[in-house]
């Protein structure tokens, strides 16, 4: 088995270095490829990701402007060559030690999912406000599409899906939840959940921003269509609530 790990980019040059290593150290026993889809970054992310390939198994590639982390996912996963992917962000919030976890579930399940909402997990990284918000977006996502009634943390960015699940599958990539509209789209049967503690970034600055709450919100109307899910008028009206007060929280 081979694991590709796409990790989309902007401004993460600190973070990259340390990231790389502890990827590395964590899955010493596998057969793995770094796939980093930057946007351009700036601060130089790029290059110093490409520097690191001279040691380390990855592959950079750079879009021309900020496109947004679904369609960079998506991008990553039309490059990756193994037969697990595993996304995670760049920012040191997703503990790479985590991956074997994952793996493990991998084995038994079509997708697996570094969870901050099962026994064991945490999201220490959250302030008491972006908790608030998280759990309103997952609310959201159990109204909008039904498929994501099975995933305590559909919200995650953090996860493994065999190749196979979304091979073939027409994806919007809209926003920073991508997970979500491969649980509403994706060829899968079993969905597992591993605990992991989300914690707090130490360099760079949260992409979340009003826009990307926004883009959320295209997105589940979006997949809600292309997937012809069945809203009754209440979880529309629902829906809607939900969604104003995240904007004004926001």
């Amino acid at each position: 088995m081979k694991v590709s790990i796409v990790i989309p980019t902007y401004n993460e040059k600190e973070n990259i270095p340390i990231l790389v290593k502890r990827i590395a150290k964590a899955l010493k026993n596998y057969d793995y490829e770094i796939i980093i889809v930057d946007d351009n970054s700036p601060d130089g992310t790029a290059e110093v990701a490409q520097e690191l390939s001279e040691k380390y198994p990855i592959r950079v590639f750079v879009r021309e402007k900020k496109l947004g982390l679904g369609t960079a996912v998506l991008y990553g996963f039309s490059k990756a060559q193994g037969d697990v992917f595993v996304v995670m962000d760049a920012d040191l919030q997703h503990p790479p030690e985590i991956i074997p976890k994952l793996l493990e579930k991998i084995k038994t399940a079509d997708i697996a999912i570094a969870s901050r909402y099962v026994k064991g997990g945490q999201a220490k990284g959250l302030s008491g406000m972006r908790k608030v918000i998280s759990h309103g977006a997952r609310f959201l996502s159990y109204l909008f599409i039904p498929r994501t009634l099975k995933v305590k943390d559909p919200m995650s960015g953090f996860f493994a899906v065999k190749k196979e699940v979304v091979e073939n599958v027409k994806m919007r990539g809209i926003g920073y939840k991508i997970l979500v509209e491969i649980l509403a789209k994706g060829k899968w049967k079993k969905v597992a959940e591993a605990p992991f503690v989300f914690e707090p970034r130490k360099y760079g600055a949260s992409k979340l921003s009003k826009k990307e709450i926004t883009n959320y919100l295209k997105q589940l109307l979006f997949v809600s269509w292309d997937t012809k899910t069945i809203i009754i008028p209440i979880s529309i009206c629902i829906g809607i609530i939900i969604a104003i007060l995240l904007l004004l929280l926001w």
